[in-house]
């Protein structure tokens, strides 16, 4: 019989045993904040409270232009803006807005507290469009107090609500296996930012009731799914099951679940969701989760202005490698004879070779035994190299490659051929990267320290796919935000 009359008839005991209304367990508790909810609220509260402190500021010493109408005095609107503006791609840069800091109370204060005197250091010299701050140096002062005593006390306040139990959710891993353990590992390291509070495991496996997992413990087999939820106030469901496909029998009390409001969520979604990458070692065979479903047209606009983009940034680049480039060019040949450039061969679009010129960071000679991964204190860097490498100046040749658009400003690194049969062989669905340009910077770089290792080249791996799946205007504005941050920190090596 086909499942479609086994829904109807509701023949099988799971579907059969769900109870009819979960209203009882929403009654006693809120349904917890997603983490796009959480940062929202963290930017909303920074953004009130730096509003609050630009009007008291202005408040206290009478600074109100006054309009032509009845001599009221009027707001405006362009103040607040101007100053939200200057603050969000700061707050961005220095990471006020990752919630594994902003979970940290004095650390987020702290940091807070100094961007706040910082922003409105800066407010103060942006000409017309912000407020009269100028005409008073007290005026200035208390709006830099306001703010930075606002901002440290917010940060302090949303440090201790999101770890209020309320706004936590409370899952429930179908499936004890390998998927289900790396998850709820990732989530422990995470701990209050990733605002989920994982309550045990559900599998139908031989491991027994009782038996633990991650710290964690196995509740039962599917048939208990109904009564766990609703005796554990349980909010959403994240299916780990290492099948390919869905059993018959949990499929339907899966659809049960759905249909009385519980969210459903598959294992590698909501690893993307927590982390920023692709699950991709336990993807198995189900290719479609790498599959970003976005419109076509959408994607061929945004790589048009992408382009125009390019070659902005490569002009600009190429105006600056003037004068640059015989001042490097002589600190390398003085502390190490020998080219000033050096050329490799890099893996492209589409499996495609290219040439991608840097200036040499390493002694002449240095890979005469083959290929070999550049370590942090690798003893072929020179000097001078080290500095180039730390400051990302030995990649301003590659403006060229933006010109020729073999690259781009933003995607995943391009990789040595030697490199990339090897770790095809090794890492799953490793070839998809190149279904992009590669970029001078990617979401990677900015995520995850240089690596040297086919383990690193895994974990990389994990976030050029969560690029190629996400990739468009936000996500790109970000990466080359937090680019700044690594540029400025010298995280290069």
């Amino acid at each position: 019989m086909g499942r479609s009359v086994e829904r109807l008839t509701l023949s099988t005991p799971l579907a059969g045993s769900f109870p009819i209304s979960t209203g009882a367990r929403s009654r006693f508790r809120l349904g917890g904040l997603h983490l796009s909810e959480r940062k929202l609220l963290l930017v909303a509260g920074d953004l009130v409270f730096l509003g609050l402190a630009l009007l008291a500021a202005l408040l206290l010493r009478g600074l109100f232009l006054f309009g032509e109408m009845h001599g009221q005095p009027v707001l405006r609107w362009y103040w607040w803006l101007v100053l939200w503006a200057l603050w969000l791609p700061l707050a961005i840069i220095v990471r006020c807005y990752d919630l594994r800091y902003a979970a940290r109370p004095l650390e987020s204060a702290a940091k807070a507290m100094i961007l706040a005197g910082g922003a409105s250091a800066l407010y103060l010299v942006v000409p017309v469009v912000s407020a009269p701050l100028t005409r008073s140096r007290l005026a200035w002062f208390l709006f830099a107090l306001f703010a930075m005593v606002g901002e440290g006390l917010w940060r302090l306040a949303y440090a201790k609500l999101i770890r209020q139990p309320n706004l936590s959710r409370r899952a429930l891993v179908i499936g004890a296996g390998e998927a289900g353990r790396t998850l709820v590992e990732t989530i422990d390291a995470l701990g209050s930012a990733a605002g989920v509070e994982v309550l045990g495991f559900v599998d139908e496996g031989a491991a027994p009731q009782g038996q633990e997992v991650a710290d964690r413990p196995i509740l039962g087999t599917w048939e208990r799914l109904p009564s766990l939820i609703q005796q554990m106030q349980v909010d959403e469901l994240v299916v780990a099951v290492e099948s390919p496909q869905i059993a018959e029998p949990l499929l339907n009390i899966l659809e049960r679940c759905w249909g009385q409001g519980i969210a459903i969520r598959p294992v590698q979604l909501y690893f993307e969701e927590i982390t920023g990458a692709v699950m991709v070692q336990h993807i198995g065979t189900n290719l479609f989760v790498l599959m970003n479903g976005q419109d076509a047209c959408y994607q061929r606009l945004w790589g048009a202005v992408r382009r125009v983009i390019d070659i902005f940034v490569g002009l600009v680049g190429l105006a600056l490698l003037g004068p640059l480039t015989p001042l490097i060019a002589l600190a390398i040949y003085l502390d190490s004879p020998g080219p000033i450039l050096y050329r490799q061969r890099r893996v492209g679009r589409g499996g495609r070779t290219f040439w991608l010129a840097k200036f040499r960071s390493m002694v002449p000679n240095a890979e005469s035994n083959g290929a070999v991964w550049a370590k942090a204190d690798d003893g072929r860097i020179t000097r001078i190299g080290r500095w180039l490498r730390k400051t990302h100046l030995d990649e301003l040749p590659q403006v060229w490659n933006l010109l020729t658009g073999t690259m781009t400003l933003i995607g995943p690194r391009p990789e040595r051929p030697e490199f990339v049969r090897q770790l095809d062989r090794l890492l799953p669905y490793y070839a998809i990267r190149h279904s992009v340009k590669p970029g001078l910077t990617g979401w990677a770089q900015v995520r995850y320290r240089y690596g040297n290792s086919v383990d690193d080249a895994l974990m990389k791996l994990q976030y050029d796919l969560y690029y190629v799946k996400h990739r468009g205007p936000l996500l790109d504005m970000l990466i080359l935000l937090e680019t700044i941050r690594v540029v400025l920190t010298l995280q290069g090596i």
